[in-house]
């Protein structure tokens, strides 16, 4: 494991080093474009010594780029060396994305995403449309493994069989599948997600059993591996066998000795109060969080009525014999004791009631109403344009960048139970779902360079933009060095190579997080719960 990690970090490091990635993620396509490859050079080098900038600090190749007669050596090879490496992600990005959801893996992603991000705006025509789809596909890959985290965290006793993971389910479900769509949808399918879950709480007991047991047998990572362990042995080891709860035993006790302790989530045991929300119990906030330094903010969706979950259960169907399909899913759900509570007001006697029928005659015109409302709101958020060259998917650089939490729940919501349905809706979604996933990717990297450019988020003559790249390239170097010598996030490299459109992102950022903030204490001023409090507080 340990040679694979390394070999990343080197080809990881590769792309943050090699001038032809870096000069196609400033010069975007005209790294492509002799003359204006040497025009765009020239600028960027000379706004660079006009700010008093160090160059080589900034990047250690611009020292040699930004040379008298580097932009004119560089620029005449430059579009063959940029292509080739597009074509060859063209390539990559065919095979990964006949890969379902299920079959792609951390490394198809953090890899090819990262290429994404470099050679897409060289190679518009060529990335575009299947690099969002790369993103769209990835960003869900993250959203049902926390759902499923989540879930196997509420079962942490109830993975042996099929039928107490069923009965859990039932039990946890009215709560949960509240917090995200994923959720709902898992529990809306609760056959397959417990045959899914039983199968998943075999393979963290595998991993448990072999992680627990290197520890031990190497004492001198316990430090390290400690408390990521005991949290593991709390939420899975009780579905394990007998002798792996031993050895998470023993772990307990050789941490302790280190004066480690894992404190489950949730308030401490009280015999005189009610037991505590599921949610308390798994320690929701906490895998949100771990989620949203991810790049993947999830927010409460919108309420599932009767109208979305049909919408979705009837997605592969196509118009015309919505009612047809809808008739055949309510015979076979109406027949199931394990049917979901959505379905109650639909069922009786083990068929569907006249309410299920009257819902299945109404079901498509009911569709079309919802598609009247959100197909304009993507319109108003310029997240679709069916006059572009590529399908109507917009670019990585081009999406919007002022939606906020509450929009982003709200349209994902509308396209994870619509998308199928709406003109358009496919190509519009994907471009929300983008735009959803940039904004949580960019939201870390502008987080952390802010909180160390207090002070500098306002301003706009001269005099400030030069102060504020200065401090930048300073604010960079640091967190360059804490990270052992590498970023922590493309995003952050990217915003550090240019610190003058990082200039004008962060400040916009900046001023538009001030105007939602505002608007979120305007909402819960006058009757804030606990949870406003923390949360705005912290904010």
């Amino acid at each position: 494991r340990a040679v694979k990690r390394q070999a990343k970090a080197a080809q990881k490091a590769s792309v943050y080093e090699e001038e032809d990635y870096l000069l196609a993620l400033i010069l975007k396509e005209d790294s492509k474009n002799e003359q204006k490859c040497k025009e765009e050079l020239e600028k960027y080098c000379k706004a660079l010594k006009d700010s008093n900038l160090n160059k080589e600090e900034i990047h250690e190749k611009l020292k040699d780029l930004c040379k008298n007669d580097a932009p004119e050596r560089t620029c005449k090879e430059l579009k063959t060396k940029v292509q080739n490496k597009c074509n060859k992600l063209v390539t990559k990005l065919d095979g990964i994305l006949k890969k379902s959801n299920s079959g792609l893996t951390d490394g198809d992603c953090k890899e090819n995403e990262q290429e994404c991000l470099f050679l897409e705006g060289a190679c518009p025509s060529d990335l575009t449309e299947n690099c969002n789809k790369l993103r769209n596909l990835c960003y869900q890959r993250k959203r049902d493994k926390v759902a499923k985290e989540v879930l196997l965290r509420a079962h942490r006793s109830n993975l042996n069989e099929t039928d107490i993971c069923k009965k859990k389910l039932k039990e946890v479900c009215p709560e949960l599948e509240r917090e995200s769509d994923e959720l709902m949808e898992l529990c809306l399918n609760q056959k397959k997600t417990c045959n899914d879950l039983v199968a998943e709480g075999k393979n963290k007991c595998d991993a448990l059993k072999k992680d627990v047991q290197g520890v031990l047998d190497e004492k001198n990572k316990l430090e390290e591996k400690c408390l990521l362990l005991l949290k593991q042995c709390y939420f899975y080891v009780a579905n394990c066998e007998e002798k792996d709860m031993i050895k998470c035993i023993e772990l307990e006790e050789k941490c302790y000795e280190k004066n480690i302790v894992y404190i489950p989530p949730g308030p401490d045991f009280d015999p005189t109060k009610p037991e505590p929300p599921i949610i308390e119990e798994i320690g929701l906030e906490e895998l949100y969080k771990e989620a949203g330094e991810e790049g993947v903010l999830i927010e409460k969706p919108i309420t599932a009525d009767t109208t979305s979950l049909l919408s979705l259960l009837t997605e592969n169907v196509n118009k015309g014999k919505i009612k047809e399909k809808c008739d055949e899913l309510l015979e076979r759900k109406c027949k199931d004791p394990e049917k979901h509570n959505i379905f109650e007001d639909l069922c009786g006697k083990g068929k569907a009631n006249e309410n299920g029928t009257q819902k299945c005659e109404e079901l498509e015109k009911d569709i079309e109403k919802i598609c009247k409302i959100l197909t304009p709101t993507i319109l108003k958020n310029r997240l679709f344009d069916k006059t572009n060259k590529h399908s109507g998917i917009i670019g990585w650089g081009e999406l919007p960048t002022f939606l906020s939490d509450e929009d982003c729940a709200r349209l994902e919501s509308y396209c994870f139970y619509y998308k199928e349905r709406c003109p358009d809706g496919k190509q519009s979604c994907m471009n929300v779902r983008a735009a959803c996933y940039k904004r949580g990717l960019d939201a870390r990297a502008n987080k952390v360079l802010q909180k160390n450019m207090h002070g500098l988020l306002r301003g706009s003559n001269q005099s400030w933009l030069k102060e504020f790249q200065r401090k930048l390239i300073k604010v960079c170097k640091k967190l360059k060095e804490e990270n052992k010598g590498s970023f922590s996030n493309d995003e952050l490299f990217i915003l550090c190579v240019q610190p003058a459109k990082a200039a004008r992102l962060l400040t916009h950022d900046h001023q538009m997080r001030t105007v939602f903030l505002r608007k979120q204490l305007d909402q819960k001023r006058d009757f804030p719960t606990d949870k406003d409090c923390k949360e705005l507080g912290r904010k």
